[in-house]
């Protein structure tokens, strides 16, 4: 095997590697075993390792031209073209979703459902700090490029 055969699967091994810690992130995220504060040791470790393939790899496999071949270079394409399509399209709806589901419901003196109040407290009634929306938002777009990325791949190989 050349180095560039090498060099052009290592990009498609450190995206399942990307795409494997996305989804252990997830899940992390829903059980969310532990406090920040009393966290074991070995849980932090855990932590800064999916940090780093969920936000370091992706970064450095969005700019690594030098490791694409035609078709991933082809796929990567695709990615970015889906992902600007979805920040163009999704923002505008989360803001004027919540309107439009209040603004049908009010005039039949229907309650709102218990998801628009907790939608709306978590979107419109939260003191963000801009650290953690930038923080937040690029870690999104890093692990939607993968799972877009990986999605395409797949689709391409039925």
């Amino acid at each position: 095997m050349t180095k560039a055969k090498l060099r052009f699967r290592a990009y498609f091994w450190l995206m399942d590697i990307c795409l494997f810690f996305a989804a252990f992130g997830l899940v992390d995220w829903i059980i969310d075993p532990y406090d920040p504060g009393n966290a074991p040791g070995w849980y932090d470790i855990l932590a800064v390792l999916v940090l780093f393939f969920n936000g370091l790899v992706p970064l450095f496999l969005m700019v690594a031209k030098f490791m694409r071949d035609d078709y991933a270079e082809g796929l990567w394409r695709r990615s970015l073209v889906i992902l600007a399509y979805g920040v163009a399209i999704v923002p505008p709806i989360l803001v004027i979703a919540p309107w439009v589901l209040y603004w049908s419901f009010s005039p039949f003196d229907i309650s709102l459902p218990a998801s628009y109040l907790a939608f709306e407290d978590f979107f419109y009634d939260q003191d963000f700090k801009a650290y953690v929306v930038i923080g937040k938002t690029w870690l999104t777009f890093m692990l939607l490029f993968v799972g877009i990325f990986q999605f395409l791949r797949w689709r391409d190989s039925r």
